[in-house]
């Protein structure tokens, strides 16, 4: 970095507390941030080797929401005693409750001044991209934003789920629209447009003074919905488009559905996933999903994301699933005929995907030894003399 800005006055926080309601049983039982990417990396990581491969000097990762699985993973891959940066782990429970994004950072103004930084850089932990954050900093130093917005270039087709940005020749922002019906093209590039990537840079004395003027006025203050459209309507408000590394496209991922957390999985399978091997993070994440001894004799897997931890028995069929970690899927089944057979009892995404977890297993054993309804006996002229109906036997069975 240049000598106005270096790295020991930068401080990363990172929000990882939020569920994702659209990934279904996925997080159920963890956090968005802690769901597995490949057989060891968690979704996490990607944004924490952004912070330590950009040589920023301490992180605070707020923490919230079934934060279990992500704290022992912070402990066990990002906080050994000679780790650079050191991490903070700041959970709702003692610190919040976290009600929005701004709100968080509220939360722990306190702890944030006992590190005293110049600059804060925002970063959400539930996003697969990867990105050296210094030139982010410096740009926002170069310009006096009071905010720098980071952004990615999407096309504008894809564009009506994002925040979308319209900014002028120097990058300042001057519109931005949450999830428009119609998203304005970027001036740079015909076709796409700016998406928000939920990630600030700030001088920390000027948000904190923001925040102290919002505190108390709105429950939920967001960055997105409050902060940014602010700062974007005095004019002080810049963007930073995320630049691909070693000449490839850009890589970022909001993984916010289950159609595209399983693609990104299966990029990852066939090695398609365009990352940087010179930018890694702690755990490599090496081509294969799941542990093929957990696949029994005879089974037949395709377009399958398997979960490490999930189990499958042996003549299995399955196709175009995700199979969760907490999954024991016994000999015999087939996913195909059981839908068929017994109805809708597992999470299917739009584009068609299947998701087997422990739940939707027990859902399907619960639908197979539901009793069958008695046959009505038909209705018999009065004098002739009725016939008892027996009871259907049921079989049941059990997964």
């Amino acid at each position: 970095m240049s000598n106005d800005v270096h790295t020991g006055t930068v401080l990363s926080i990172i929000l990882a507390g939020g569920r994702g309601s659209r990934l279904h049983d996925l997080t159920d039982n963890e956090a968005k941030p802690a769901l597995p990417i490949g057989p060891h990396a968690r979704l996490l990581d990607f944004t924490m080797a952004n912070v330590v491969n950009s040589g920023l000097g301490e992180a605070m990762v707020l923490t919230q929401y079934q934060p279990d699985t992500l704290h022992s993973h912070l402990l066990e891959a990002w906080q050994a005693e000679s780790a650079e940066p050191a991490v903070s782990i700041l959970d709702g429970a003692e610190y919040g409750p976290y009600e929005g994004t701004a709100a968080a950072v509220s939360c722990i103004v306190d702890e944030i001044d006992l590190v005293g930084p110049r600059h804060v850089v925002i970063l959400a932990g539930d996003h697969l991209y990867q990105m050296d954050y210094r030139p982010f900093v410096e740009r926002h130093v170069a310009t006096g934003a009071e905010v720098t917005v980071g952004v990615v270039h999407v096309p504008q087709e894809q564009a009506s789920g994002f925040g979308v940005l319209e900014v002028d020749a120097a990058h300042r922002i001057t519109a931005f629209v949450e999830k428009p019906f119609v998203a304005p093209p970027a001036l740079d590039r015909p076709g796409y447009a700016l998406a928000s990537m939920g990630i600030y840079v700030f001088e920390w004395k000027l948000l904190r003074q923001l925040l102290r003027e919002l505190d108390g006025t709105v429950a939920d203050l967001d960055f997105g919905k409050h902060i940014i459209p602010a700062l974007v309507s005095c004019g002080t408000a810049y963007a930073y488009a995320l630049p691909g590394r070693q000449g490839r496209e850009p890589l970022w991922q909001d993984l916010g559905t289950l159609d595209a957390y399983h693609a990104v999985q299966r990029q990852l399978l066939n090695g398609s996933l365009p990352l940087d091997p010179s930018w890694p993070i702690a755990y490599p994440v090496h081509h294969g999903l799941g542990d093929r001894r957990a696949v029994g004799f005879g089974s037949r897997l395709h377009n399958v994301v398997l979960l490490p931890g999930a189990r499958i028995g042996r003549a299995v069929t399955i196709s175009d699933a995700i199979v969760l970690a907490d999954a024991v899927v016994p000999d015999g089944f087939d996913l195909d005929a059981e839908l068929a057979e017994h109805g809708k009892w597992c999470t299917v995404s739009e584009g068609g995907i299947r998701v087997i977890s422990a739940r939707a297993l027990q859902r399907l054993a619960s639908r197979r030894r539901r009793p069958v309804e008695p046959i009505a006996a038909p209705r018999l002229q009065e004098n002739r003399p009725r016939l008892r109906v027996a009871e259907a036997a049921v079989p049941i069975s059990s997964l």
